[in-house]
């Protein structure tokens, strides 16, 4: 049996709504570079992935512990995001997030709208669990979030808006987004609230806000609930904890045109007329390689050691981010209502961004069930990856046989034929 290492530490990728859902071990890889191609079967390939990236200087933290909204300092001009360029008034960079594990990336069609630098307290109140029911144990007491209070500065450092239990984000103009939590990933920083993917729920007015479909709060700072300091004596009090954070708002992507593939697809990978889209679901997991002796001829040299492709190991999420599917090796494809199909490869295209698994074509070659929403599907269309290379580094013969887990996303478009 092949032994098992991860690419890097191991975080907890949370999804759903709240503080519930699917809770799924999800690796993060380290840093690597090259390319080897796409394995048999179709799914994967090599290059190098990175990690959760280094954070950019977020504006000062005001208040401290148990401040006031009105000490949070603004940030200075153009400093919220890592990717600024510091220019008064922002610039295209002002735009651009900060790297993130492939997790906390936005599904395809959605492209960044608005970043604003928050800036405030997280509220804990302190609640007392346990004690009653037949089990009998004893009450224990922890803060648990109440709600954000914070501002919201625009690229200049101006106020535009404010961010609250809700979580709400309201604009200036009016308009206003609330959101449901899907990805929770712990900040790369010790001491720090973790980085989210919210899926925007309901919004308000016809400002700028209004047409925003997901939200990431990235680079946080600070924020995170006391050690102590809750007990039987202070039950019910409240703490405000200081904490800053990027904020990026979404456009598209969402319900009006989540099963619409991407426009400008590669050649390669042109979807056929003959088939329309039936089913787009979101995979989060992870690419699997395994460290491979390669031994030459008698005159060809030493042995040699590469990463190759295993399997996918993912979840597939419908748009609500309710995992409805997995992905194995086969490929394979297997919907929770019991349908399923594998696949080979058609086409394939590399990604537009560095550092990601290329796009590919699939064709179903071989049926499971015959019923349900798997049965029907001809083609697959995988798109919009992220992460999920393979490192250039770390395979020899101290890890032979040895497994790598490889965080990656990507979506997938399902097709069936035309009626």
């Amino acid at each position: 049996m092949n032994r098992q290492i991860a690419g890097g530490l191991g975080v907890i990728l949370l999804v759903g709504a709240g503080c519930g859902g699917t809770t799924v071990a999800l690796p993060a890889s380290g840093a690597g570079t090259g390319g080897a191609g796409v394995a048999s079967g179709g799914v994967g390939g090599a290059g190098g992935v990175g990690g959760a990236g280094s954070l950019g200087g977020a504006g000062s933290v005001g208040g401290g512990t148990g401040g006031v909204l009105a000490d949070a300092g603004a940030p200075a001009v153009g400093g919220g995001g890592s990717n600024d360029s510091g220019a008064a008034g922002g610039s295209v960079d002002w735009l651009t997030p900060p790297a993130m594990l492939p997790a906390l990336m936005a599904p395809a069609g959605a492209t960044v709208k608005i970043h604003d630098h928050g800036a405030g307290v997280q509220i804990y109140s302190c609640a007392a669990n346990g004690g009653g029911g037949d089990d009998g144990g004893a009450v224990t007491y922890a803060w648990t979030l109440k709600a954000p209070e914070a501002l919201l500065f625009d690229a200049s450092g101006a106020a535009e808006g404010t961010h609250g239990a809700g979580p709400t984000w309201t604009s200036s103009d009016g308009s206003s987004a609330r959101g449901v939590k899907v990805i929770e990933l712990p900040s790369p920083l010790p001491d720090a609230i973790s980085w989210l993917l919210l899926r925007v729920s309901a919004t308000t007015g016809i400002g700028k806000l209004a047409g925003v479909t997901y939200v990431q709060r990235l680079s946080t700072t600070g924020g995170v609930a006391p050690a102590t300091g809750c007990d039987s004596t202070t039950a019910g009090a409240e703490t405000r904890v200081a904490y800053t954070a990027e904020y990026y708002f979404y456009q598209g992507g969402g319900a009006a045109d989540w099963l619409a593939p991407p426009e400008n697809l590669p050649e390669p990978l042109q979807i056929p007329g003959s088939v329309e889209v039936k089913i787009h679901e979101r995979g989060i997991g992870v690419q699997i390689y395994t460290c491979t002796a390669t031994s030459g001829a008698a005159d060809a040299g030493p042995t040699s050691y590469a990463w190759a492709f295993n399997q996918p190991d993912a979840t597939l999420f419908d748009m609500n981010y309710a995992p409805v599917a997995i992905h194995g090796a086969g490929p394979s494809f297997t919907s929770f209502d019991g349908s399923s199909f594998t696949a080979k490869l058609l086409a394939q295209a590399d990604a537009p961004i560095p550092n990601a698994i290329p796009w590919l074509m699939l064709k179903e070659f071989s049926v499971g069930q015959t019923v349900g929403e798997l049965s029907d599907v001809g083609v697959v269309l995988r798109v919009n990856t992220a992460g999920g290379t393979a490192p250039a580094t770390g395979c020899d013969t101290t890890t032979a046989d040895t497994n790598l887990r490889v965080a990656y996303a990507a979506d997938y478009y399902f097709f069936v034929d035309r009626p």
